[in-house]
């Protein structure tokens, strides 16, 4: 594995482009990349799709979210590799491969935002932005070893990047020091303090595999004193349930349409997915909504203004590249588990590293109250010595 070779798998070769920063700044010098969902002026936005690549029209204007880190003196080096249409956990791109994983080049290195997290975890830029829907930043952070925030629903402007599904879209970001994460948050959010109640969601870690577990309740018992509370207090079918139909029903509003056309190339996961999601019953739909409400309000209250839970951010190693489909299936399974939880209550996440089993990383989860973001990644820098 070279430098080179990561780089031509993590960077698309159509958003080969370089936006300077301002020439003064808190993040001048530093470098970053961003998901070719972005638009970024003077590129086109392939989604991860050929079809799409070849229709879309040359951006105008630069997503609205990349504007603080240029306007901070950070220089945008390039656009990276996603999975089609931000619809995967693994980062396995039939249309154009897989980016390397750095940490653990037969492993796959997380999705969606693969290449963003495979170009920072191999140093080919300071840090990097990608979109969180169901897991898309903090899975990629867990097998590449990187820091990764997804931030609160509606925090940060999606305006200028492809829409997945809407009411769980999120922007977020990788860097490899917690303390870099947090200095791109402060453009965004400003900062807070950070003293935090810690609570352990025992029948989370009950998810992962043994000697994942183990290593992960080891990690968490470092980050101090915390209370141990029961997160899946409905049942974990419940929340899956809840979250199927709504993200699948608003995949299928925004790409059912174009995904339809007549010799349209999608992958056959994806094929299979948008197949799917255009058949999710009206009712289905409807009644997740309110069951979502019903559980972020239980989770709300759980934290508080000041609590902080503990979760595991994957059940299990990240599986190796070209791992059957039977297993990726069993495996998104299990750790949309523990990924769904911020994504249907809204809130912010962040991905600590938490060490290694078998030399490849772990991450263990912090995730905060409603618009703690500023917090939480004040809490991640406070936090993180403890586990490296």
């Amino acid at each position: 594995m070279t430098p080179e070779a990561v780089r031509a798998s993590a960077f698309v070769a159509h958003g080969a482009v370089t936006l300077p920063g301002a020439a003064q700044g808190p993040l001048a010098g530093l470098t970053f990349a961003a998901k070719d969902l972005f638009d970024v002026v003077g590129t086109k936005a392939g989604w991860g799709n050929p079809d799409r690549l070849a229709e879309a029209p040359v951006a105008l204007t630069t997503a609205s979210a990349l504007l603080p880190p240029l306007a901070a003196g950070a220089t945008l080096v390039g656009k990276t590799h996603t999975d089609e249409l931000a619809s995967g956990m693994f980062g396995e791109n039939p249309h154009y491969g897989p980016p390397i994983n750095p940490r653990a080049p037969d492993r796959v290195p997380g999705g969606s935002s693969s290449g963003s997290a495979a170009a920072v975890a191999a140093g080919l830029c300071d840090f990097a932005f990608g979109t969180d829907t169901g897991g898309s930043v903090r899975v990629p952070a867990s097998f590449c070893g990187l820091f990764g925030i997804r931030t609160t629903h509606g925090r940060v402007s999606t305006a200028g990047l492809m829409p997945m599904a809407p009411s769980f879209d999120t922007v977020g970001w990788f860097a490899r020091e917690a303390a870099l994460l947090r200095r791109i948050g402060a453009l965004y959010f400003g900062t807070a303090p950070a003293s935090p109640r810690l609570l352990l969601a025992e029948d989370a870690f009950a998810i992962c595999t043994p000697e994942v577990g183990a290593a992960l309740r080891g990690a968490a018992a470092r980050l101090g004193a915390a209370r141990s509370v029961t997160l899946y207090a409905e049942g974990i079918p419940h929340w899956l349930d809840t979250f199927r139909p709504l993200q699948l029903g608003e995949l299928w509003a925004t790409h059912g349409t174009w995904a339809s056309v007549p010799g349209r190339r999608l992958s056959p996961l994806v094929a299979e997915r948008m197949l799917l999601a255009g058949q999710v019953p009206a009712a289905a739909i409807a009644a997740a909504w309110v069951a979502r409400e019903a559980l972020a309000a239980r989770l709300h209250d759980l934290l508080g203004s000041d609590g902080l839970l503990v979760i595991p951010t994957a059940h299990d190693l990240p599986p190796k590249v070209g791992a059957p489909v039977a297993d990726q299936i069993a495996f998104r399974d299990r750790t949309l588990a523990l990924t769904c939880v911020a994504s249907l209550c809204r809130l912010p996440q962040v991905n600590l590293p938490a060490g290694t089993v078998e030399g490849i990383p772990l991450g263990l989860s912090l995730i905060g109250p409603p618009h703690s973001d500023a917090m939480l990644l004040a809490a991640a820098e406070t936090l993180a010595p403890a586990l490296a």
